[in-house]
């Protein structure tokens, strides 16, 4: 049934309480008339009261009681039907209230899809607008010398990798050491340095920019409402620091380098994360709400496939082939956002020099 059915529903289920209500009031007030008639019939008898009158008062205290009875039946007629409609009435709630869940639920994903599209069609806007700027452009030729500017040697791919878990319940350091472990026993693992910062405060983040200048910065930890949940920094009071997007875009453009790559390992970090596009240029995120399994599995697989050479996009598909080969079904929410001048399925993190000679 469908929302309006079951709102029509109660409607009349609260139209056939008042009725029921009504015959049950109506049935108990009879029954307490009769019942009062019956009485003042028998007290018409006394000793001066003659046997024939005395038999004709019991008799029509007799047939009073019997109508007292029959509106009793009514009432508890009544009072059945009034408790199965009490009954139908609550199964009939609960299955609004799911149905008005599903609903909302159905309306979050068209919503969420219609921003997805609307990003992408805001890419290739801006992609053609570069186009064109590009075409335009004059050429200007210098004939008096040609100088060739080497390409600068392959350097380490240096990744800031902060986790927060004020509240204590999460999985962060299985994850990170997962992450080692697969980077250990990857291709070009001499190319890859992972900086591990656990309980990340903010500050930390401000001083991985400035100490590191990492090419990628990774966050695993609480998240959502375009927001992360960093720590406190106190050992013994713990809390978490809300962080929102907008604020996290000041922090990371707030270096001379700022990182190529943004990692957003928690939970419906996805939504509204556009606007950190403006100072990297790709972003990993997430599009629901996590397991502790499924992250720390993209995570290793990811990192892993980065470190033999992948592309971005490769290492992303092979996250997500290796939460699905898990069982868990979540392979699906990590997505990959990026800017429209940048093509991940070339997007090359760790690059050998013999690669890059070649």
């Amino acid at each position: 049934m469908s929302e309006k059915q079951y709102r029509d529903k109660l409607v009349q289920l609260a139209r056939q309480e008042g009725v029921e209500q009504t015959n049950l009031s109506k049935a108990r007030a009879a029954a307490a008339k009769h019942r009062s008639t019956a009485s003042a019939a028998l007290n018409k008898i006394s000793r001066t009261t003659s046997e024939a009158m005395a038999r004709s008062h019991r008799r029509a205290a007799e047939t009073a009681e019997k109508q007292a009875a029959a509106e009793d039946a009514k009432a508890a007629k009544a009072s059945v039907k009034l408790a199965q409609l009490a009954k139908d009435a609550t199964a009939a709630r609960t299955n609004l209230e799911r149905e008005e869940k599903a609903t909302a639920r159905k309306v979050e994903a068209q919503r969420k899809q219609t921003l997805q599209a609307a990003t992408r069609e805001r890419q290739v806007e801006k992609a053609h607008a570069r186009e064109i700027a590009r075409l335009t452009r004059p050429e200007v030729r210098y004939v008096h010398e040609v100088r060739i500017i080497p390409e600068p040697k392959p350097e380490p791919l240096r990744v800031l990798y902060m986790t927060a878990n004020s509240e204590m319940n999460l999985r962060t350091d299985a994850e990170v050491r997962g992450v080692q472990q697969a980077v250990r026993g990857s291709l070009h693992r001499d190319l890859i340095e992972i900086a591990y910062r656990p309980s990340a405060t903010p500050e930390d983040m401000l001083d991985g920019l400035n100490d590191l200048r990492p090419h990628v910065v990774h966050f695993s930890g609480h998240a959502g409402d375009a927001a992360l949940l960093f720590d406190n920094g106190d050992v013994a009071m713990p809390e978490g620091r809300d962080i929102p997007y907008d604020l996290l875009a000041l922090a990371l453009s707030s270096t001379d380098t700022p990182p190529a790559l943004l990692i957003l390992n928690g939970c419906d970090t996805l939504d509204g994360a556009e606007v950190l596009l403006d100072v990297t240029g790709t972003i990993i995120a997430t599009a629901d709400s996590i397991g502790d399994l499924a992250a720390a599995t993209f995570a290793a697989r990811f990192y892993a496939a980065v470190a033999s050479g992948q592309s971005v996009s490769a290492a992303v598909k092979q996250g997500k082939a290796a939460v699905d080969f898990m069982g868990l079904n979540e392979g699906w929410k990590h997505d990959v956002l990026a800017r429209a001048d940048i093509d991940t399925e070339t997007q090359v993190l760790v690059k050998a020099s013999e690669e890059s000679d070649s």
